[in-house]
């Protein structure tokens, strides 16, 4: 009862002193909460002239206008950010003033913790422990209130207050935590505590704006949800902050569809108050224009974060080229923006010509190095051209990591990413499409293992995150550069139960079970889009028959906002059921998530597969792959002196069958 009664006096406080909603100049902004600790090290700053300056004075002469500023609790505690105090409360109002006389406005980042909080860390102020419930949120309210009396004491109040920082999954946890799994009692944990910020916002600073901050530059769904909460619980937000490094937070095109959304959809303006300016100056252009390109002036503006590494050289000096850059922006921003900047966001519309028949070959290169000559009907050719005598159109082709070290797939580096490509080339030639399959490994991913590539294992955390990122875009580049552009990508193979493992593991225990998975599928699929986002991005399984199972698993990853277009299922009855069980699968998800579907391995039932796939109502059953066709073993088309068997005939049926149908 307490709860709903400090919502309800939160919310009467509010609409009593809402923030002024005049238009205000476009915000070009930047974190620069190191310059201080830089500063002490020695640093001293000049501008385009050589003459030493204040950094703050000289941003300001170069169109910048807001500065952001971190705040620690005590970054001096054990594990804290500084034990020389910077960012906090003494450190952070004298920078604060510098700001004030530089003419620029100032937003103040809450980070109610001793040191970095993000969405993987939201560690609780050391002073804090032992404080739960409400006990904690009044901590955190008379915290706030004292910091913003204090600030406003000073003579620099914040024009922007940010309740914490990239609080996606929450913040001051555990008690303010929510990730794939939160419950009503843990979203409602976290809206208390953020309520409780903001009271002291509105009390203390009634005409500050209040900027919710999430690192979900491209993540739509995720970013809807959290602010769907925010409303259910009665929390307020005057700006949408969101973070974007295009490592972790999909394309330019997903976060430009986001903030189209999002301001259309709650009335409020955005701002992108994290990016990487040292990427290249054309990178700040290119946000900044998105940003202004948002529809009825939503476009609130950028904060860049810690450009001063890029702005100003290692010897202090600005660097003329990124604050050309800055220059621009300010002229740019100054004008009303260019209509052909502001298009809607590209959509990728995936479109079969025909009915896939598909084969995974990656063995070919190691069979025929070994001597094996393919034929068919005793006429020597390449497997490639029998196969398409027989009405394949589509090949399949599996990409370890690196193949060649210790505990790799092949020391002869078949699978890796010289061989593939050659092989690739030899699919283009004849004329048929790609399908490239990421293992993520340097050896077989399936359900019962996928492990990290060894080359990998120095990274982690949001590391290992971004590594996904630039490995998968490189490689699909790479494709693209040699010729073999891929006409359709899988995001690993076989992903029940997660991939690059252990951060990669899908649990069945604790707060994480798919969260780690998810943001790091993410990556991957990002990856491909970044690359050439017209290629189909498909995620794969291996649950056939298994409809609940399937379902589980795309009902988790969709709502963690994992972007794809085609999905693949492997099928072999031993594990995965009935052919009925199959059909049933397969079309239920495809009218259940609007996706194409593909059984992207099989073995058994080879023309029911094919058949029950086209089966799929609204043409959404792509097509099939068997399973290693040249494989005596496995795909039997093949017998082991590379004949082609009566099995082939399988496909010059079906093949009649379909055609048959249009006509």
């Amino acid at each position: 009862m307490l709860c709903f009664a400090m919502l309800a006096f939160c919310t009467i406080l509010s609409a009593q002193s809402m923030p002024s909603t005049e238009p205000e100049s476009f915000c070009i902004g930047a974190d620069v909460s190191e310059i201080p600790g830089n500063e002490a090290r020695g640093t001293r700053y000049a501008d385009v002239n050589g003459m030493q300056d204040d950094p703050l004075k000289i941003m300001a002469r170069h169109g910048f206008n807001m500065i952001r500023l971190r705040l620690f609790v005590n970054p001096e505690a054990p594990g804290g950010y500084s034990r020389e105090g910077f960012c906090g409360t003494a450190s952070t109002i004298a920078l604060a003033k510098r700001i004030k006389a530089a003419g620029m406005r100032f937003a103040l980042n809450f980070h109610y913790s001793d040191t970095w909080a993000d969405p993987d860390h939201q560690i609780k102020p050391s002073a804090w422990n032992g404080l739960t419930g409400k006990a904690l949120e009044d901590k955190l309210y008379s915290y706030t209130k004292e910091m913003l009396e204090a600030f406003k004491a000073a003579d620099v109040a914040p024009e922007i207050v940010q309740v914490g920082n990239e609080i996606s999954h929450g913040f001051v946890w555990p008690e303010g935590k929510v990730l794939d799994n939160a419950t009503e009692e843990n979203w409602a944990g976290c809206m208390r505590l953020y309520l409780a910020g903001q009271r002291a916002v509105r009390e203390v600073l009634p005409e500050t704006k209040l900027q919710v901050h999430l690192a979900l530059g491209g993540e739509n769904t995720l970013c809807r949800e959290f602010l769907d909460k925010m409303k259910q619980y009665g929390a307020e937000f005057d700006i949408i902050g969101l973070s974007y490094y295009e490592k972790w937070h999909e394309t330019y095109e997903d976060m430009k569809a986001n903030i189209f959304d999002l301001t259309a959809r709650y009335g409020k303006p955005v701002c992108i108050c994290e990016y990487e300016a040292g990427l290249a100056p054309d990178n700040v252009r290119k946000i900044n224009d998105i940003v202004r390109s948002v529809p009825n002036g939503l476009g609130y503006g950028t904060m860049a974060w810690a450009p001063t590494r890029v702005l100003f050289q290692r010897n202090g000096y600005a660097d003329r080229t990124f604050f050309a850059a800055y220059d621009q922006l300010k002229q740019d921003s100054a004008k009303p923006m260019k209509k052909s900047l502001a298009v809607p966001p590209l959509k990728c519309h995936i479109k079969f010509d025909e009915p896939i028949i598909g084969a995974d070959i990656s063995f070919v290169p190691s069979q025929e190095d070994r001597g094996m000559v393919f034929s068919d009907n005793g006429v020597q050719k390449d497997v490639l051209e029998i196969l398409k005598d027989h009405h394949f159109n589509w090949i399949r082709l599996r990409l370890f990591v690196d193949p060649t070290v210790r505990g790799g797939y092949s020391a002869d580096g078949y699978c890796g990413l010289d061989q593939t490509i050659a092989i690739a080339k030899r699919v283009k030639s004849a004329g048929m499409k790609l399908l490239l399959n990421l293992h993520y490994s340097d050896n077989w991913a399936d359900p019962e293992k996928q492990n990290i590539p060894e080359s990998w294992k120095i990274h982690y955390g949001s590391g290992l995150e971004g590594h996904i990122y630039t490995y998968t875009k490189e490689t699909v580049q790479r494709f693209i550069e040699e010729g073999v552009r891929p006409d359709m990508v899988q995001t690993g193979n076989e992903l029940n139960n997660g991939f690059v493992w252990p951060q990669g593991r899908i649990t069945k225990e604790g707060d994480n079970q798919y969260e780690s998975f998810c943001v790091m599928l993410r990556c991957a699929t990002a990856g491909v889009r970044a690359a050439d986002p017209e290629i189909p991005v498909m995620i794969h399984i291996a649950r056939g028959g298994q409809n609940s199972r399937s379902v589980e698993f795309f009902d988790k990853i969709i709502s963690r906002d994992v972007k794809f277009d085609v999905i693949g299922q492997s099928y072999y009855p031993k594990y995965h059921g009935t052919p009925e069980e199959l059909e049933f699968n397969l079309k239920d998800l495809a009218k259940r998530y609007g996706k194409h579907v593909v059984v992207v391995e099989y073995q058994d039932y080879r023309k029911e597969v094919n058949e029950i796939v086209h089966r799929v109502p609204d043409g959404l059953g792509a097509g099939a792959f068997i399973w290693e066709a040249t494989s005596p073993e496995w795909g039997g088309l093949f017998d082991s002196q590379g004949r082609t068997t009566e099995r082939m005939k399988i496909y010059d049926d079906f093949w009649n069958e379909i055609k048959s149908e249009s006509k």
